[in-house]
């Protein structure tokens, strides 16, 4: 993308979309919800009136809403109403490729599940791939095959859904499933409570940026980054305790019972 010149990039871009996480605010409030949805097509060169509207009709109907509903503006939906609508909107020039930026963050528990289940249906019919970003790590199990963690800026970890939930190898990675609610008042778990502040992104600390937090850190955190490495098949990480531990033959959480706070 960064090599491309500005034709190549306009036709990358009709590959890529993207569903923002406020529906009440990525709406234009003066332009019926149709033409939203068909703007991209006419800046992509298509100038036929009745093929676009079409083609938006026939998106409105993939995301459950009705013909009519084109005619209508933004302040006449509900927030999971408007949020298909901006899923309408990306999938009208039928990319290959989503970045959902918290699609879900901002609408009622109830209505998320309808949303999470149109992308998935959607997925499967289209072929699509997702970037989901999202802090509710229910929902990212929920939909994602790869998951990424991130802190400060940084990947501190990248694997399958199914390890990372199963085996987590990065201690704030473990810290974060620690925080997980439980469905189930008789089951407790063990809670990882970070100390400290966060460290400003604009200043972070040096060697790894999350030794100021990490319970298990040790001197050489504080001085040598960690490359992010795969430390087992399919599963990276950038962490040196990690390593030694993998290294070692050790199975487990890398943050031993004993340092986890009650």
């Amino acid at each position: 993308m960064l090599k491309a010149n500005r034709r190549e990039l306009k036709a990358l871009r009709r590959n890529m979309q993207i569903i923002f996480q406020d529906p009440y605010s990525s709406l234009d409030p003066r332009m019926p919800v149709g033409q939203s949805i068909g703007e991209g097509l006419l800046v992509h060169g298509m100038r036929n009136s009745k093929e676009r509207f079409d083609i938006v009709i026939e998106t409105l109907r993939k995301v459950g809403l009705e013909d009519y509903h084109a005619r209508r503006y933004p302040h006449e939906f509900s927030g999971g109403q408007r949020q298909r609508i901006g899923i309408a909107r990306a999938l009208a020039l039928r990319p290959k490729f989503i970045i959902c930026d918290e699609p879900v963050s901002a609408l009622d528990v109830s209505i998320q599940s309808q949303v999470l289940n149109i992308l998935r249906d959607l997925q499967g019919e289209f072929g699509l791939t997702y970037l989901f970003i999202a802090h509710n790590l229910s929902v990212v199990e929920h939909i994602s095959d790869r998951v990424a963690v991130m802190y400060l800026g940084k990947m501190a970890e990248l694997t399958t859904r199914d390890n990372l939930f199963r085996e987590p190898l990065h201690p704030y990675t473990q810290a974060l499933m620690s925080a997980i609610p439980v469905p189930d008042p008789k089951l407790r778990r063990k809670r990882i409570i970070l100390s400290g502040d966060v460290p400003s992104p604009l200043n972070p600390p040096g060697g790894c940026r999350f030794h100021p937090r990490c319970p298990v850190a040790i001197e050489k955190c504080k001085t040598e980054e960690p490359p992010f490495e795969e430390l087992r098949p399919s599963h990276w990480a950038a962490c040196w305790v990690a390593k030694e531990q993998v290294a070692s033959g050790k199975t487990g959480p890398v943050i031993p019972v004993e340092a986890v706070a009650a």
